[in-house]
């Protein structure tokens, strides 16, 4: 029996040999799989915090850099360094925007300073409050006005660019007035001005105010004609290289400044705009007030897709331009407008042939000097998608649209300022202006919140409810 047991005994140790060594076997690769994925975790947690990745879902934008301040970024020429004095040197809200500028540009830097560890620095900077921000360029030191994305581009524009740039609002002639903030006013225009470098100043040509110091004259809505003597100022201004932003009021009467623009090839009709075709009434406005959404190749327009709105503009007629002039239009209505002349009928407005314009119409026109080479030449030689000559003025026939009420709407802001900045010769900061968080509501008619009551009040509970009854009275049964 034990030699027969022998053979049986063997093969079971074998057998029982090798379920182990397999079961150590099976042990081992799991073990080295954990350790595998415990290091691949590992790793990947490493590059990551090196190497964050964020994307940024929220429809302004709101954590990210603006098209604006990227491409003033984009076009520094020096190294610029931020420095931000925080509590305890973290501040996760103020370094994440500060690193957006980091790394939209290789000649920006910054740091994070606790004042309280380091005094003297401090001290230096006349630092009395957590988040002061200081922006250094060589030589050049400003201190920006707080950890907001429009305040430091100001200031690092301040500081790579120096004093900022005058752009001046004619005043005297009912124009809209600056520091309005009532919803005609131009605050809102003025503010977005400053964050990118300019200063927005008045004139008063009849006072004797010269428009020279201005690199921009601003003309907005006048309802009174200039004085013969402050055309021909404006107009020698511009003939020695200024430049001019003209936006109308509907149903004026302005035959000097008509006739200034109208040098140089642009007609303003007598009239105000209606669009059927595509106009504010889904914001509960009217058809008076066109909305564009395509605009013409144009620096002012390049990679612009915001709509606009215009309330009540005038239109403007591209007639017979001066030799060594190019003028085209930014922003048109729709072929389904029309010009209409008859003022006192705003609401019942009609097409009538013969006597009104029929669209699409020039709402916005920009002016400028004509190429002296082909436009193949100039994109070649410059890369520019829209080669347009020297700027020497903007008109367009509405002003409301970058009045306080408009303004912040899509983009209008982006459109005014645009404007200026190829006015001003700075087009690398013609982009898209920082969004401000909106505040969306859903308004609701009687009807609708009647609805909404009897679906989520009544309708909804109760669903489940009969349900639980029917079961049971299926179940007694």
């Amino acid at each position: 029996m034990s030699e027969a047991a022998t053979p049986a005994s063997r093969s079971q140790r074998l057998r029982r040999l090798f379920t182990t060594s397999l079961r150590v076997t099976e042990w081992t690769f799991a073990g080295l799989r954990l350790v595998l994925f415990m290091a691949c975790a590992f790793l990947v947690s490493w590059v990551v915090s090196y190497n964050p990745i964020t994307w940024d879902f929220t429809e302004a934008q709101l954590f990210s850099l603006s098209a604006m301040s990227r491409s003033a970024m984009s076009a520094l020429d020096q190294p610029v360094t931020l420095t931000a004095f925080v509590q305890g040197a973290k501040d996760p809200s103020v370094e994440r925007l500060l690193k957006a500028y980091a790394d939209s540009s290789a000649l920006v830097d910054y740091r994070l300073v606790d004042p309280e560890a380091e005094p003297a620095l401090a001290q230096a900077h006349q630092v009395r409050a957590y988040g002061t921000l200081i922006i250094e360029a060589g030589v050049s030191v400003r201190r920006a006005d707080g950890p907001n994305e429009p305040a430091i581009t100001n200031a690092i524009l301040g500081a790579t660019r120096g004093d900022a740039v005058p752009v001046c609002f004619l005043a005297g002639h009912g124009e809209r007035v600056p520091a309005d903030k009532g919803r005609g006013g131009f605050s809102a225009a003025v503010t977005a001005l400053r964050q990118v470098n300019y200063e927005p100043l008045q004139l008063n040509l009849a006072a004797g105010q010269l428009a020279d110091t201005c690199r921009v004259v601003l003309i907005a809505g006048p309802t009174t004609d200039l004085l013969l003597q402050e055309r021909a100022a404006l107009d020698a201004y511009l003939q020695n290289g200024g430049r001019l932003l003209v936006m109308l009021e509907s149903n004026t009467d302005l035959p000097e400044l008509e006739a200034l623009v109208a040098g140089y090839g642009l007609q303003v009709n007598a009239d105000f705009v209606i669009d059927t075709g595509r106009n504010g009434q889904a914001f509960g406005l009217g058809v008076q007030v066109p909305m564009v959404d395509s605009y013409q190749p144009h620096p002012i327009t390049d990679g612009f897709g915001a709509m606009t709105l215009f309330s009540m503009p005038r239109s403007i007629t591209v007639g017979t331009v001066p030799e060594g002039i190019d003028a085209r239009p930014l922003a048109s209505s729709t072929p389904s407008s029309w010009g209409e002349t008859d003022f006192d009928a705003v609401a019942m407005s009609r097409w009538d042939e013969g006597v009104d314009r029929r669209g699409p119409l020039p709402l916005v026109v920009a002016v400028s000097e004509a190429l002296d080479e082909t436009p193949r030449a100039f994109r070649q030689r410059t890369g520019a998608a829209a080669p347009v000559g020297g700027p020497i003025l903007v008109a367009a026939g509405d002003v409301e649209f970058a009045t306080n009420a408009f303004f912040k709407w899509q983009g209008n802001g982006d459109l005014f300022v645009n404007s200026v900045s190829w006015l001003a010769g700075q087009e690398e900061l013609i982009s898209i202006l920082p969004k401000e968080p909106s505040n969306k509501r859903v308004l609701l008619t009687e009807g609708q919140k009647a609805l909404t009551f009897a679906l989520l009040v009544i309708l909804l509970p109760a669903v489940p409810a009969v349900a639980g009854v029917f079961m049971m009275v299926k179940k007694i049964e």
